[in-house]
């Protein structure tokens, strides 16, 4: 990934994603340039956890006016395979008259073929997955724990933005600084992850990383079309500028991954 600052605020791009800048606007914020106090200091983007919801809409405010963007979807995050899919028409229903940021319920992942909505993520240990195919212009986001990577949200991606034209050989995906394998450790990984998890589990820690990469593979992602962060969020040194639910022991905000077409 590619450090920059947007509007004063520090955050990262994809490199196989940045090269499509006339056609997408992409970032992923960490955790500085807001105005929530500790444990959430500082750019805090998700409701609910404690932080106060003046500073979230701070914060998110923030994010959108760097990003120059109007209008914002992102949802109350659940660790499913929901996905929602904003065509003209669900557009037009999801931001009527005065309505120009909305969070959905129950919902992990949209799709959509529609300019200048910034589709949010929430994460801290999560992954936000960006998927973008350059060709149609069809835009994709997953949140990823490795419940929603099990559940297979990817998968659910991919199959909707084929559903609006594209074809997964021509899709991009980024992957956010997310938990790596050394910090991913499991006291009970059979019985917590699954049978379906195991044979990326080594030393009861889970490589959510790899086990990604080989599903989107799965689903026809070209190889050299994956770009994974490989910044591990409960690093204490590598992860420090990130939101960390495993290093701050649940006690923490989210960084957001926004992205939107042009």
């Amino acid at each position: 990934m590619k450090k920059i600052s947007r509007g004063g605020l520090p955050c990262y791009q994809f490199h196989l994603i940045e090269g499509f800048s006339g056609d997408i606007d992409h970032a992923v914020f960490s955790r500085g340039g807001g105005v929530s106090p500790a444990p959430f200091n500082s750019l805090n983007v998700r409701f609910g956890i404690g932080d106060t919801r003046d500073n979230v809409i701070e914060n998110r405010r923030r994010i959108l006016r760097a990003m120059n963007l109007k209008f914002c979807l992102s949802a109350n995050q659940i660790h499913s395979k929901h996905v929602l899919v904003v065509d003209k028409a669900a557009r037009d229903h999801i931001f009527g008259p005065g309505h120009r940021t909305v969070e959905v319920d129950d919902t992990d992942g949209f799709v959509t073929d529609q300019p200048g909505i910034g589709l949010m993520l929430q994460v801290a240990d999560c992954q936000a997955i960006l998927f973008f195919d350059p060709g149609k212009k069809i835009l994709g986001v997953a949140h990823a724990g490795w419940r929603g990577l099990k559940e297979d949200i990817s998968g659910e991606v991919i199959k909707e933005m084929v559903g609006l034209g594209s074809n997964p050989a021509n899709i991009l995906v980024g992957i956010s600084p997310s938990l790596g394998p050394a910090h991913s450790e499991f006291s009970d990984p059979v019985n917590e992850l699954g049978p379906a998890l195991m044979p990326f589990v080594k030393n009861n820690h889970f490589d959510m990383w790899e086990f990604s990469r080989k599903q989107l593979l799965a689903h026809g992602i070209a190889p050299g079309r994956i770009e994974i962060a490989r910044i591990d969020t409960a690093d204490p040194e590598d992860g420090s500028h990130f939101y960390s639910y495993r290093r701050e022991k649940g006690k923490t905000g989210r960084f957001a991954l926004i992205a939107a077409i042009k």
